[in-house]
């Protein structure tokens, strides 16, 4: 290569050093501050069951249970858990589900199979029947409303031989749970 080529080549990548050097170019920018408003969240909130609850026997005319620990389940029975209390539901595209949860419930596995759960409710003047997927709630304008939720739970009567005989399930972790649906996608 000749001198002046390396020289040139030299003095070229010089002058991209100190050019780099010298600092970053600058762009117009400018910004303003809007007062673009607030975001208030809301709420979804499930009370307690007034008095913890109530059973009865549905299959023996709504008779009411007084300690359902004390009542003798057998296939074909049905037994149903009533909680009133209060819902609270509050957001534009808000819309929940409600459903009484088993999973916890501990006992017996053969008998636990053997028993199936729906639920059904009143809320906001309106019924709904939820069977075991639950009812479907939507926001209300954010004050506590009244809900009575119906818990059936049914021994299955195909239940044969000695399936479940003699065998406790501990319904003290019965729940009922409020979940939120995910809202729908944009338009």
């Amino acid at each position: 290569m000749k001198k002046q080529t390396k020289g040139a080549i030299a003095a070229g990548a010089g002058a991209i050093l100190l050019l780099g050097g010298l600092g970053s170019l600058a762009f117009w920018n400018d910004q303003t501050d809007n007062d673009a408003g607030t975001i208030t969240s809301g709420q979804l909130a499930l009370g307690e069951c007034a008095g913890g609850g109530t059973w009865t026997d549905v299959g023996n005319g709504g008779t009411a249970i007084a300690d359902i620990s004390s009542f003798r389940i057998v296939p074909g029975d049905t037994v149903r858990y009533t909680c009133d209390s209060t819902l609270t539901a509050e957001g534009d595209n808000l819309e929940a589900t409600l459903t009484a949860n088993l999973n916890d419930v501990t006992g017996s596995a053969d008998l636990r199979n053997a028993l199936t759960t729906t639920i059904d409710g009143e809320y906001a003047g309106q019924s709904f029947t939820g069977g075991s997927d639950g009812i479907q709630v939507i926001a209300n304008s954010g004050a506590a409303q009244p809900i009575s939720v119906d818990v059936t739970i049914a021994f299955d009567p195909a239940t044969s031989g000695t399936t479940g005989q003699g065998q406790t399930v501990d319904l003290g972790n019965l729940s009922l749970n409020l979940q939120q649906n995910t809202n729908p996608a944009p338009a």
